[in-house]
């Protein structure tokens, strides 16, 4: 059985990537920490076994940080498709079905501090379950995992970049014949309040600092 881990990432470009942040902190500033965001999630799903994992770039992976990630830490990468998130979302899961997967878990590179327990959680979920969900605080997702195919109808008229991305799927999700397995919460950052509360948070969680200083 192949399993997958695709993240979804941005080319970090000054005035491109956290744009919530850039009215708290200088452009050039964020795109320097966003670049901390993809290594430290990179890094450590590098510690999961028995998965692939892939790295999906926009948009384009010829950026040369995203090339010296995925060379770093041996992921493949590949361009995002789609008009928007969701259609990104639908030909990510398509392409790498078609290519043998069964399970396949999508994150996003905003949840640096997500646990790895919780991403293992979601592919032992997909034993028994058609898809897993881990749902932001602020009412986004940071994780996606299907089993063996995607129902585009899922993705559709949803909100993406706003609080109602967790209700809008779960009630696309609720009239399908899908069983769903709902992970716990986490939480994202996109604004200087969520920045400063990761910094506090890796010393709770006694981590290495990893973010530059802003």
């Amino acid at each position: 059985m192949k399993k997958a881990l695709i993240i979804f990432v941005k080319a970090p470009v000054p005035g491109k990537v956290k744009t919530r942040l850039q009215t708290d902190v200088d452009p050039a500033d964020v795109a320097e920490i966003y670049k901390a965001f993809i290594t430290e999630i990179t890094s450590q799903c590098a510690r999961i076994e028995g998965v692939d994992r892939l790295l999906g770039c926009a948009p384009s992976k010829d950026h040369a940080f995203l090339e010296d990630v995925s060379k770093q830490f041996k992921m493949k990468s590949f361009d995002q498709r789609g008009a928007d998130l969701g259609d990104k979302i639908i030909n990510a899961f398509r392409d790498y079905f078609k290519k043998g997967y069964s399970k396949i878990v999508l994150i996003g590179s905003d949840s640096p501090t997500i646990p790895l327990s919780y991403i293992k959680k979601a592919f032992t979920a997909l034993d028994k379950h058609d898809m897993a969900l881990g749902p932001c605080c602020d009412g986004g997702l940071y994780l996606i995992g299907a089993r063996n195919k995607i129902v585009p109808d899922i993705f559709h008229d949803i909100p993406w970049d706003s609080s109602k991305v967790l209700n809008k799927t779960l009630d696309n999700i609720e009239p399908l014949d899908i069983k769903l397995f709902l992970l716990p919460f986490w939480y994202d950052v996109d604004t200087i309040a969520e920045l400063k509360f990761l910094e506090k948070h890796l010393r709770y969680l006694h981590r290495k600092p990893f973010l530059p200083a802003f």
